[in-house]
């Protein structure tokens, strides 16, 4: 199996032990995977029905090696379905400006700043912007255009959650990054998976939901935000879907997934955001 393949395995083992514990392998039956999908609804009542099923197909080829190995006689998770469990998906709400207001008048510290008008100016998951690194920023390349790059390379493997998610991302003009360096451009704590979104969330969520107490927005709500600005600037579904990570990416050789960089530049140039330009208070 791909890497990524691999981890998302993996963090289905680890979020079985984190919401149904570290039991004996003999003592696990087929019960604990029906109350992992329903644990999984109570801590998250946003979590999709995929997220839910994936959890549970990485906890049941645990399981299916475990067999093999002869760890135990039965896989617990075999012949159970979490479909059944399916309910109308509550998706992340998106910001409303009145939420904006309040969440950029807030007295960030820089590198939190800096995160949220990335995430709120490029619809990058909070992963994907929280792992940046200075030499994915192209500002060279095309005259007047600074893009940053989620395609890995050989000195680089970029995590990604899809292959939509794979593309160039051209800068809003009004987005302010500070003097360019070297490596990441955030000190978040990458963890076994290669993720951040943990770290980020630790930090940034407790104090949104202070200032928007909503169980449905969180950060990953302004990647529907930015969606409904280029919706609002006239940008076509097709453009934004691209340049969201909605699309189908970008892959060495194609023609960037079916927009060019310029045709992105424009697009994201044309969405107001007035708060890149807030500073924080004190």
């Amino acid at each position: 199996a791909k890497v990524n393949t691999q981890r998302k395995w993996i963090r289905a083992v680890d979020r079985f032990i984190e919401l149904i514990g570290d039991r004996p392998l003999s003592k696990i039956r087929p019960l604990a995977a029906y109350q992992f999908a329903q644990k999984q609804e109570d801590a998250n009542p946003t979590v999709s029905n995929k997220s839910v099923t994936d959890y549970h197909t990485g906890v049941s080829l645990f399981f299916k090696y475990c067999v093999r190995k002869g760890y135990v006689e039965m896989n617990p998770f075999q012949g159970v379905s979490v479909k059944d469990l399916d309910k109308p998906k509550q998706g992340w709400l998106d910001y409303t400006p009145n939420d904006l207001d309040r969440i950029f008048a807030y007295d960030w510290a820089p590198q939190e700043r800096l995160l949220l008008n990335i995430l709120l100016s490029t619809g990058m998951r909070a992963t994907e912007a929280g792992s940046l690194t200075w030499e994915r920023l192209n500002d060279t390349e095309i005259k007047g255009i600074r893009y940053f790059s989620l395609i890995s390379t050989n000195e680089e493997e970029v995590e990604v959650k899809n292959i939509g998610s794979a593309r160039y991302i051209p800068l809003h003009p009004d987005l302010a990054l500070p003097p360019r360096g070297e490596g990441r451009l955030f000190n978040y704590t990458i963890d076994d998976n290669g993720l951040c979104s943990s770290s980020i969330g630790h930090i940034i969520n407790p104090i949104l939901n202070r200032l928007v107490p909503h169980k449905r927005k969180s950060t990953h709500s302004l990647r529907g935000t930015l969606k409904v600005m280029l919706r609002d600037a006239g940008v076509s579904k097709e453009i934004n879907d691209i340049y969201t990570g909605h699309g189908s990416g970008d892959v060495a050789g194609t023609a960037y997934g079916g927009a060019s960089i310029e045709t992105r530049a424009e697009a994201i140039a044309k969405a107001k955001i007035p708060w890149l330009k807030l500073q924080s208070p004190n």
